[in-house]
Protein backbone atom coordinates (compact mmCIF):
# COMPACT_ATOMS: atom_id res chain seq x y z
CA UNK A 1 0.00 0.00 0.00
CA UNK A 2 1.13 3.85 -0.65
CA UNK A 3 2.24 6.16 2.20
CA UNK A 4 -1.22 8.32 3.38
CA UNK A 5 -0.59 11.79 3.01
CA UNK A 6 -2.55 14.51 4.24
CA UNK A 7 -2.43 18.11 5.95
CA UNK A 8 -3.66 17.15 8.86
CA UNK A 9 -3.81 13.72 10.87
CA UNK A 10 -5.75 13.48 14.26
CA UNK A 11 -4.87 10.45 16.36
CA UNK A 12 -7.85 9.96 19.06
CA UNK A 13 -11.46 9.16 17.46
CA UNK A 14 -13.02 9.79 20.93
CA UNK A 15 -14.66 12.96 21.32
CA UNK A 16 -11.69 15.44 21.31
CA UNK A 17 -10.19 14.48 17.89
CA UNK A 18 -13.49 14.15 16.45
CA UNK A 19 -14.39 17.53 17.24
CA UNK A 20 -10.73 18.69 15.96
CA UNK A 21 -10.88 16.99 13.09
CA UNK A 22 -14.71 18.41 12.63
CA UNK A 23 -13.32 22.34 13.67
CA UNK A 24 -10.73 21.91 11.29
CA UNK A 25 -12.85 20.43 8.04
CA UNK A 26 -15.44 23.52 9.13
CA UNK A 27 -12.22 25.98 8.72
CA UNK A 28 -11.03 24.10 5.02
CA UNK A 29 -8.00 23.72 6.47
CA UNK A 30 -7.04 21.39 4.21
CA UNK A 31 -7.25 17.31 4.11
CA UNK A 32 -7.84 15.23 7.11
CA UNK A 33 -7.41 12.01 8.29
CA UNK A 34 -8.39 10.70 11.40
CA UNK A 35 -6.33 7.68 13.17
CA UNK A 36 -7.26 5.23 15.98
CA UNK A 37 -6.69 1.72 17.40
CA UNK A 38 -10.43 0.90 17.49
CA UNK A 39 -12.28 0.03 14.18
CA UNK A 40 -15.00 2.37 15.71
CA UNK A 41 -15.18 5.15 17.84
CA UNK A 42 -18.40 4.10 19.50
CA UNK A 43 -16.54 0.33 20.86
CA UNK A 44 -15.46 2.56 23.28
CA UNK A 45 -16.93 1.09 26.82
CA UNK A 46 -19.57 2.71 29.61
CA UNK A 47 -22.66 4.23 29.55
CA UNK A 48 -24.44 6.06 26.96
CA UNK A 49 -25.09 9.36 29.17
CA UNK A 50 -22.27 11.16 30.76
CA UNK A 51 -22.75 14.18 33.03
CA UNK A 52 -21.63 18.09 32.06
CA UNK A 53 -20.30 19.85 34.77
CA UNK A 54 -19.25 23.27 34.82
CA UNK A 55 -15.54 23.95 36.59
CA UNK A 56 -16.78 25.09 39.70
CA UNK A 57 -13.42 27.40 40.21
CA UNK A 58 -11.06 29.59 38.37
CA UNK A 59 -7.98 27.41 38.37
CA UNK A 60 -4.67 29.40 39.96
CA UNK A 61 -2.41 31.56 37.81
CA UNK A 62 0.83 33.54 37.24
CA UNK A 63 1.12 36.58 34.98
CA UNK A 64 2.55 33.91 32.71
CA UNK A 65 -0.40 31.62 32.41
CA UNK A 66 -3.72 32.49 30.92
CA UNK A 67 -5.44 29.13 32.20
CA UNK A 68 -9.26 31.70 32.36
CA UNK A 69 -11.79 28.78 32.46
CA UNK A 70 -14.49 31.83 31.58
CA UNK A 71 -14.33 31.82 27.86
CA UNK A 72 -14.46 28.19 27.35
CA UNK A 73 -17.50 27.40 29.40
CA UNK A 74 -19.17 30.21 28.05
CA UNK A 75 -18.77 28.80 24.22
CA UNK A 76 -18.93 24.89 25.43
CA UNK A 77 -22.38 26.02 26.66
CA UNK A 78 -23.45 27.64 23.64
CA UNK A 79 -22.25 24.55 21.73
CA UNK A 80 -24.35 22.44 23.36
CA UNK A 81 -27.15 24.67 24.03
CA UNK A 82 -26.99 25.31 19.81
CA UNK A 83 -26.21 21.67 19.07
CA UNK A 84 -28.45 21.79 16.00
CA UNK A 85 -25.77 24.06 14.29
CA UNK A 86 -23.00 21.92 16.17
CA UNK A 87 -24.00 18.61 15.67
CA UNK A 88 -26.87 18.89 13.45
CA UNK A 89 -28.28 15.56 15.25
CA UNK A 90 -30.00 15.43 18.46
CA UNK A 91 -27.42 14.57 21.58
CA UNK A 92 -29.65 13.84 23.72
CA UNK A 93 -29.09 17.24 25.72
CA UNK A 94 -30.94 17.34 29.02
CA UNK A 95 -30.21 20.85 30.77
CA UNK A 96 -30.69 19.51 34.71
CA UNK A 97 -28.65 21.70 37.28
CA UNK A 98 -26.35 19.62 39.35
CA UNK A 99 -25.92 19.67 43.24
CA UNK A 100 -22.37 20.91 44.19
CA UNK A 101 -20.87 20.31 47.46
CA UNK A 102 -18.31 22.87 48.32
CA UNK A 103 -17.65 25.32 51.20
CA UNK A 104 -16.04 27.61 48.70
CA UNK A 105 -17.99 30.39 46.22
CA UNK A 106 -18.63 28.45 42.64
CA UNK A 107 -19.21 29.77 39.76
CA UNK A 108 -22.80 30.44 38.77
CA UNK A 109 -23.80 29.12 41.84
CA UNK A 110 -26.95 29.31 44.24
CA UNK A 111 -26.52 28.49 47.44
CA UNK A 112 -29.03 26.43 49.23
CA UNK A 113 -29.74 26.11 53.02
CA UNK A 114 -29.34 22.20 53.79
CA UNK A 115 -33.39 22.76 54.85
CA UNK A 116 -34.12 24.04 51.24
CA UNK A 117 -32.17 20.85 49.88
CA UNK A 118 -34.51 18.92 52.11
CA UNK A 119 -37.69 20.62 50.79
CA UNK A 120 -36.05 19.95 46.96
CA UNK A 121 -34.87 16.66 47.20
CA UNK A 122 -37.06 14.77 50.02
CA UNK A 123 -35.02 11.22 49.33
CA UNK A 124 -31.90 13.01 50.52
CA UNK A 125 -30.47 12.23 54.46
CA UNK A 126 -29.56 15.91 56.74
CA UNK A 127 -26.12 17.49 56.14
CA UNK A 128 -24.77 19.72 58.63
CA UNK A 129 -24.05 22.68 55.74
CA UNK A 130 -25.86 23.75 52.47
CA UNK A 131 -24.34 23.66 48.87
CA UNK A 132 -24.65 25.38 45.54
CA UNK A 133 -26.97 24.61 42.72
CA UNK A 134 -25.43 25.29 39.20
CA UNK A 135 -28.39 25.20 36.87
CA UNK A 136 -26.30 25.28 34.23
CA UNK A 137 -25.21 21.37 34.53
CA UNK A 138 -26.64 18.51 32.74
CA UNK A 139 -26.40 15.20 30.76
CA UNK A 140 -25.80 13.73 27.17
CA UNK A 141 -25.82 10.88 25.15
CA UNK A 142 -21.74 10.71 24.67
CA UNK A 143 -22.78 7.89 22.09
CA UNK A 144 -25.05 10.09 20.26
CA UNK A 145 -21.70 12.85 20.27
CA UNK A 146 -19.59 10.53 18.72
CA UNK A 147 -22.06 9.41 16.09
CA UNK A 148 -22.94 13.04 15.18
CA UNK A 149 -19.38 14.11 14.65
CA UNK A 150 -18.31 10.47 12.81
CA UNK A 151 -21.00 11.62 10.65
CA UNK A 152 -19.79 14.74 9.75
CA UNK A 153 -16.05 13.92 9.41
CA UNK A 154 -17.35 11.43 6.41
CA UNK A 155 -19.71 14.11 5.24
CA UNK A 156 -17.46 16.87 5.00
CA UNK A 157 -14.55 14.91 3.33
CA UNK A 158 -12.46 13.62 6.03
CA UNK A 159 -10.88 10.14 6.01
CA UNK A 160 -11.39 7.84 9.21
CA UNK A 161 -8.89 4.67 9.33
CA UNK A 162 -9.78 2.35 12.11
CA UNK A 163 -8.02 -0.48 13.46
CA UNK A 164 -4.19 1.31 13.25
CA UNK A 165 -2.48 2.03 16.54
CA UNK A 166 -0.01 5.19 16.28
CA UNK A 167 3.76 3.75 17.05
CA UNK A 168 5.79 6.43 16.04
CA UNK A 169 6.51 9.90 15.18
CA UNK A 170 9.37 11.57 13.24
CA UNK A 171 8.91 15.70 13.22
CA UNK A 172 10.97 17.15 10.38
CA UNK A 173 11.21 20.60 9.35
CA UNK A 174 8.38 20.59 6.91
CA UNK A 175 6.12 17.84 9.08
CA UNK A 176 5.94 14.61 10.38
CA UNK A 177 6.54 10.84 9.29
CA UNK A 178 4.22 8.79 11.37
CA UNK A 179 4.67 5.10 11.57
CA UNK A 180 1.28 3.27 12.40
CA UNK A 181 0.25 -0.51 12.99
CA UNK A 182 -0.87 -0.71 9.25
CA UNK A 183 0.34 2.23 7.18
CA UNK A 184 3.21 4.75 7.43
CA UNK A 185 2.50 8.56 6.22
CA UNK A 186 3.42 11.83 5.86
CA UNK A 187 1.13 14.74 7.75
CA UNK A 188 1.97 18.96 8.05
CA UNK A 189 0.39 18.73 11.35
CA UNK A 190 -0.65 15.96 14.02
CA UNK A 191 -3.26 16.07 16.72
CA UNK A 192 -2.11 13.84 19.86
CA UNK A 193 -5.87 13.27 21.03
CA UNK A 194 -5.72 9.70 21.87
CA UNK A 195 -6.18 9.69 25.39
CA UNK A 196 -4.21 8.85 28.15
CA UNK A 197 -1.00 7.94 25.78
CA UNK A 198 -0.90 11.27 24.41
CA UNK A 199 1.08 12.70 27.51
CA UNK A 200 3.65 10.14 27.49
CA UNK A 201 4.58 10.27 23.40
CA UNK A 202 5.01 14.40 24.33
CA UNK A 203 7.34 13.21 27.11
CA UNK A 204 9.35 10.92 24.97
CA UNK A 205 9.77 13.37 21.82
CA UNK A 206 11.41 16.00 25.29
CA UNK A 207 8.39 17.93 25.33
CA UNK A 208 8.02 19.34 29.00
CA UNK A 209 3.97 19.87 30.13
CA UNK A 210 1.61 19.94 32.78
CA UNK A 211 -0.58 17.63 31.86
CA UNK A 212 -1.41 13.98 34.06
CA UNK A 213 -3.20 10.64 33.94
CA UNK A 214 -5.18 9.87 35.81
CA UNK A 215 -7.90 6.75 36.54
CA UNK A 216 -11.25 7.08 36.44
CA UNK A 217 -13.35 4.61 38.23
CA UNK A 218 -17.16 3.93 37.01
CA UNK A 219 -19.76 2.39 39.05
CA UNK A 220 -23.41 1.97 38.61
CA UNK A 221 -25.88 0.20 40.89
CA UNK A 222 -29.49 0.38 41.69
CA UNK A 223 -30.83 3.52 43.43
CA UNK A 224 -33.80 5.42 43.34
CA UNK A 225 -36.11 8.29 44.98
CA UNK A 226 -36.40 11.95 44.61
CA UNK A 227 -32.19 12.86 44.27
CA UNK A 228 -30.82 15.43 42.60
CA UNK A 229 -30.10 14.39 38.88
CA UNK A 230 -26.17 15.22 39.44
CA UNK A 231 -24.14 15.51 42.58
CA UNK A 232 -20.81 16.79 42.29
CA UNK A 233 -17.79 16.51 44.98
CA UNK A 234 -15.38 18.91 43.49
CA UNK A 235 -12.70 17.77 46.09
CA UNK A 236 -13.15 14.50 45.92
CA UNK A 237 -13.67 14.25 42.21
CA UNK A 238 -16.94 12.35 42.20
CA UNK A 239 -19.80 12.79 40.14
CA UNK A 240 -23.47 10.89 41.27
CA UNK A 241 -25.75 11.11 38.36
CA UNK A 242 -28.53 8.94 36.66
CA UNK A 243 -28.54 7.33 33.94
CA UNK A 244 -32.27 5.98 34.16
CA UNK A 245 -35.12 6.35 36.89
CA UNK A 246 -33.62 3.78 39.41
CA UNK A 247 -29.72 3.32 37.94
CA UNK A 248 -27.15 5.52 39.25
CA UNK A 249 -23.58 5.91 38.28
CA UNK A 250 -20.30 7.25 40.34
CA UNK A 251 -17.31 8.49 38.96
CA UNK A 252 -14.59 8.92 40.99
CA UNK A 253 -10.63 9.48 40.48
CA UNK A 254 -8.23 7.67 42.15
CA UNK A 255 -4.46 8.61 42.34
CA UNK A 256 -2.67 9.99 39.67
CA UNK A 257 -0.62 7.50 38.08
CA UNK A 258 2.87 7.33 36.27
CA UNK A 259 3.88 5.41 33.17
CA UNK A 260 6.01 2.29 33.44
CA UNK A 261 9.55 1.91 32.41
CA UNK A 262 9.31 2.42 29.00
CA UNK A 263 6.24 4.69 29.05
CA UNK A 264 3.82 2.05 28.95
CA UNK A 265 0.57 2.26 31.37
CA UNK A 266 -0.44 -0.04 33.92
CA UNK A 267 -3.98 -1.40 33.43
CA UNK A 268 -6.65 0.23 34.65
CA UNK A 269 -7.73 -1.08 37.98
CA UNK A 270 -10.94 -0.75 40.12
CA UNK A 271 -10.82 1.15 43.26
CA UNK A 272 -12.67 -0.90 45.71
CA UNK A 273 -11.00 1.17 48.83
CA UNK A 274 -12.06 4.20 47.57
CA UNK A 275 -15.53 3.41 47.07
CA UNK A 276 -15.72 2.18 50.05
CA UNK A 277 -14.07 4.97 51.63
CA UNK A 278 -16.80 7.52 50.10
CA UNK A 279 -19.43 5.44 50.69
CA UNK A 280 -18.70 5.04 54.65
CA UNK A 281 -18.48 9.22 54.23
CA UNK A 282 -21.93 9.71 52.21
CA UNK A 283 -23.81 7.03 52.86
CA UNK A 284 -25.76 8.51 55.25
CA UNK A 285 -26.44 11.60 53.59
CA UNK A 286 -27.93 9.40 50.34
CA UNK A 287 -29.85 6.99 51.84
CA UNK A 288 -29.62 3.08 49.96
CA UNK A 289 -26.53 4.11 48.47
CA UNK A 290 -24.26 2.46 51.48
CA UNK A 291 -26.26 -1.12 50.93
CA UNK A 292 -26.67 -1.05 47.14
CA UNK A 293 -25.34 -4.01 45.12
CA UNK A 294 -22.64 -2.51 42.33
CA UNK A 295 -24.13 -3.86 38.64
CA UNK A 296 -21.22 -2.73 36.99
CA UNK A 297 -17.49 -1.19 37.74
CA UNK A 298 -15.14 -0.30 35.40
CA UNK A 299 -11.92 1.57 35.25
CA UNK A 300 -9.95 3.78 32.78
CA UNK A 301 -7.26 6.17 32.28
CA UNK A 302 -8.05 9.63 30.87
CA UNK A 303 -5.69 12.73 30.33
CA UNK A 304 -6.05 15.85 33.39
CA UNK A 305 -4.74 19.36 33.91
CA UNK A 306 -1.95 19.20 35.95
CA UNK A 307 -1.80 22.69 38.39
CA UNK A 308 -5.55 23.24 36.83
CA UNK A 309 -3.58 24.49 33.42
CA UNK A 310 -5.43 24.76 30.24
CA UNK A 311 -2.51 25.18 28.29
CA UNK A 312 -2.38 23.53 24.39
CA UNK A 313 1.23 20.95 24.25
CA UNK A 314 3.35 21.72 20.99
CA UNK A 315 6.12 19.83 20.23
CA UNK A 316 9.26 21.59 19.34
CA UNK A 317 8.73 22.09 16.06
CA UNK A 318 5.50 23.17 16.37
CA UNK A 319 3.71 20.39 13.98
CA UNK A 320 2.45 18.39 16.60
CA UNK A 321 -0.06 19.42 18.77
CA UNK A 322 -1.84 18.36 22.18
CA UNK A 323 -4.96 19.26 23.24
CA UNK A 324 -5.86 20.90 26.79
CA UNK A 325 -7.59 18.52 29.03
CA UNK A 326 -9.68 19.34 31.59
CA UNK A 327 -10.60 16.22 33.28
CA UNK A 328 -13.64 15.37 35.15
CA UNK A 329 -15.17 18.72 32.94
CA UNK A 330 -13.69 17.19 29.82
CA UNK A 331 -17.35 16.00 28.39
CA UNK A 332 -18.62 19.37 28.52
CA UNK A 333 -15.23 21.38 27.92
CA UNK A 334 -13.79 19.45 24.72
CA UNK A 335 -15.71 21.18 21.50
CA UNK A 336 -14.45 24.45 23.03
CA UNK A 337 -10.97 23.33 24.09
CA UNK A 338 -10.97 21.56 20.19
CA UNK A 339 -12.09 24.74 18.91
CA UNK A 340 -9.13 27.17 20.68
CA UNK A 341 -6.65 24.32 19.79
CA UNK A 342 -7.48 24.92 15.83
CA UNK A 343 -7.56 28.37 16.11
CA UNK A 344 -4.54 28.53 17.93
CA UNK A 345 -2.70 26.40 14.99
CA UNK A 346 -4.84 27.95 12.02
CA UNK A 347 -4.48 32.03 13.02
CA UNK A 348 -5.93 32.95 9.87
CA UNK A 349 -9.01 31.93 10.55
CA UNK A 350 -11.95 33.82 13.78
CA UNK A 351 -15.22 33.54 14.15
CA UNK A 352 -16.75 30.79 16.06
CA UNK A 353 -18.73 27.37 15.04
CA UNK A 354 -22.08 28.43 15.16
CA UNK A 355 -21.37 31.68 13.60
CA UNK A 356 -20.17 29.96 10.58
CA UNK A 357 -23.13 27.96 10.06
CA UNK A 358 -25.60 30.88 10.69
CA UNK A 359 -25.84 31.55 6.91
Amino acid sequence: MRPLSCDHLVVGAGSTGLAVADHLLRRNSGSVILLDRLESPQARMGESRVPLLVPPYDPPCDASDSSDWEGPIHRALELYEGWSNWLEMDPGYRRSGALVLSAENVRNGDWLESGEIRRRWSALGDMSSGAHFVAECGTVNHQEVLAALMWRLRKSGGRFHGGAALNHLEETSNGVHFYTSRRDGFAQRVYLCHGAAAPSMMKEMGVRHRQKIETVCEFSFDLSGDFPPLIHWPHHKATLFFSSSSTAELHMVSTPIDPLPGGNLPTAAVDWELLSSFRKAWGPFIPGFSDSVIRKARARHRRAHDADSLEVVSSAGGCIQMPAAAGEYQDLMFPALAEALVEQVDSGATGGLLEDLGD
